[in-house]
């Protein structure tokens, strides 16, 4: 066989493994940062939504941190996040960054018609077999290879398994970060996708996307049930992190000044009375009240670009001495 067919068939395999890893990327993300965790080790770990998965850079700190933060992800399965990697952790964990929205405390993703039915099956089922509220079939594990299109004469199913796995599992911990040479944040912004870019709209117009997207947000207040279930999973997250004697942070990251104009300002003293009211100590930093982002720093009305987050990172590193 000649050497060109020997190139042609490793560049099918690893087209395969790209459309796998495409098609699954919060899964592989994820999964590849608890295989980082168990093989490699930290001292500190993050986790949260959107915000900390765009405004962390983790190669800023000093002990490189392990981000457990994917778009939409609740307080639920930030602490499925913890206790799993407390449990598998190579090193002691010392330190936990849990990143907040202002609305946090009235999200449950398993509740959502939309977000919850998309990531649950495919994303928190395989990690912690955990559906939450989801009922089924909704919380039935998606078939991650069944829309995998490629010759299944040619590639035994096995082979292809284990490459789909080994690829991006390999790819990640080696990144150790959700943005790469795969993905960055501008090209993952919704705001991108529907065909803007923030730092090129008018005033007026950035005004209006952020009003839009804050009362997106607003519309969670109703959502009392899930509030009341996160406050005491707040307080049972907190009690668990204290017991293993490791250090709890939370940290609201900054949204553009015309987001936090919108939004419901009863939201952010609810999630500070929540906060003081908690049994154990915990530390506390709300970026918002630094003045130190402007919408140069942000890719849209509530997500921070690549130089708001290198701004964000040495914040933290500062502030937490990490």
């Amino acid at each position: 066989m000649e050497n060109t067919e020997y190139e042609k068939k490793f560049l099918e395999l690893q087209n395969i493994a790209y459309r796998y890893c495409m098609n699954n990327y919060d899964y592989c993300y994820l999964s590849a940062m608890h295989h980082k965790n168990r093989t490699e080790g930290t001292k500190t770990i993050i986790t949260g939504s959107s915000h900390s998965m765009n405004g962390i850079i983790e190669s800023v700190f000093t002990d490189r941190p392990i981000n457990f933060s994917i778009s939409s992800q609740d307080l639920f399965y930030d602490y499925q996040h913890i206790r799993k990697a407390v449990k598998e952790g190579l090193l002691k964990i010392e330190t936990c960054i849990v990143t907040l929205g202002y609305y946090t405390l009235y999200q449950d993703l398993s509740l959502s018609l939309t977000w919850g039915r998309q990531l649950i099956p495919r994303v928190y089922v395989p990690l912690f077999d955990e559906p939450h509220h989801l009922p089924l079939p909704y919380a039935a594990e998606y078939d991650r290879y069944q829309a995998l299109d490629y010759d299944r004469e040619k590639y035994p199913d096995s082979v292809i398994r284990s490459l789909c796995e080994e690829w991006p599992q390999n790819a990640f911990t080696q990144w150790a970060s959700y943005y790469n040479p795969l993905l960055s944040r501008e090209h993952n912004s919704k705001l991108f996708l529907d065909g803007y870019v923030w730092q090129e709209m008018s005033a007026q117009e950035r005004e209006s996307v952020a009003r839009k997207r804050a009362e997106e947000h607003n519309r969670h207040s109703k959502y009392l049930t899930s509030r009341l279930e996160n406050g005491l999973l707040l307080g049972e997250l907190v009690h668990f992190l204290t017991e293993e004697k490791i250090r709890p942070i939370f940290v609201i990251f900054p949204f553009s000044a015309a987001y936090n104009q919108h939004i419901n300002p009863e939201f952010r003293k609810d999630i500070y009375g929540a906060l003081d009211s908690l049994l154990e100590p915990v530390e506390f930093l709300d970026m918002n009240d630094l003045g130190a982002f402007d919408d140069t720093d942000f890719v849209d009305a509530d997500h921070l670009n690549m130089h708001g987050a290198e701004k964000a990172s040495h914040i933290l590193q500062e502030c937490f001495g990490l």
